[in-house]
């Protein structure tokens, strides 16, 4: 009997991938979204819980927009990540030449959502964290890596948008 290609490969991915904490989780779908469209995922999401939460929302018109949503008139970039086998979330492909005026980071654990919100001043002079080169040499493009214990639970979101902006 010849050996079954599929099942041997099967095999050794399965002996090769490190147990996922997200196999079984409540937002274990958001995972298998390829990373495109994690951002739209993220920025609809922040959409609608603000919208319920009677926050005055609004989208960007399109992908172009140096902004992704208008929170009470004031332009947001929205960052979205996922926790990491290490436990923290790389918020990618942060530009301060864009013509925003607030960041928010969106943080998505296997059970929970998290935030965190800076202006954008505040992330220029790295009080939202350390900003690293997304490549070498390069100086347009940043990445902020957070711990959960750097966030705050998504239900306080709208307080604190309104405490920040008031």
């Amino acid at each position: 009997m010849k050996p079954d290609a599929i099942k041997m490969m099967l095999d050794v991915i399965r002996e090769n991938s490190p147990d996922s904490i997200w196999v079984g989780s409540k937002l274990e779908s958001f995972r298998s979204v390829a990373n495109t469209n994690r951002g739209d995922i993220g920025e609809e999401f922040v959409r609608r819980f603000l919208e319920a939460n009677l926050v005055e929302v609004e989208k960007s018109p399109s992908r172009n927009q140096e902004w992704d949503l208008k929170i009470y008139g004031r332009k947001f970039e929205v960052k979205t990540a996922s926790e990491d086998v290490g436990g923290a979330f790389q918020f990618n492909h942060i530009r301060l030449d864009r013509k925003y005026q607030f960041l928010l980071c969106l943080a998505v654990r296997p059970s929970e959502i998290l935030f965190g919100l800076w202006s954008k001043g505040e992330v220029a002079e790295g009080k939202a964290g350390t900003l690293v080169r997304m490549a070498e040499g390069q100086s347009i493009t940043f990445k902020l890596t957070k711990k959960p214990s750097q966030l705050e639970q998504i239900e306080i979101l709208a307080d604190t948008i309104r405490k920040k902006l008031g």
